[in-house]
């Protein structure tokens, strides 16, 4: 659903724009309806009376932005549920050649496994890993 911006009173053009930029930062559907739809909102200052709020719930700057945090809720749930699913265990890393005959060398001099080898290897923080490599005498 598109909104013609030329119809809109501007306070709703201000709201409008601000819920465009809330999109287009990324926030998620509670930030998004916390700033328009919350008690300090702007919308909140537009619907005063019944009437008025009325008016406001058919008006099709709220629709607009009723379908822009179903969006976001949408988008959120997905990213929930994708989250959550459970991993594998498995995981494919391409390796050229040369380090992939160094690794099974490696594994093999040390009586392991290459994935044992492998999970040991990857199983080092970043950082640790780093400070042996620039310090190899400092352990």
């Amino acid at each position: 659903m598109d909104i013609d911006r030329d119809q809109l009173q501007p306070v709703e053009r201000k709201i409008y724009e601000q819920a465009q930029a809330l999109v287009e930062q990324g926030v998620d559907a509670s930030a998004f309806s916390s700033r328009i739809f919350g008690p300090e909102s702007e919308m909140a200052r537009l619907g005063q009376t019944e009437r008025e709020r009325r008016q406001l719930l058919a008006s099709p700057l709220y629709r607009w932005l009723k379908q822009r945090y179903e969006e976001l809720r949408a988008r959120d749930a997905a990213r929930f549920e994708r989250d959550l699913k459970p991993l594998s265990g498995r995981l494919t890393v391409v390796v050229p050649k040369s380090l992939h005959a160094a690794l099974k060398s490696e594994a093999a001099s040390e009586g392991v496994s290459l994935a044992e080898l492998m999970r040991l290897k990857l199983n080092v923080p970043y950082r640790q890993m780093a400070r042996l490599l620039l310090l190899p005498n400092a352990g």
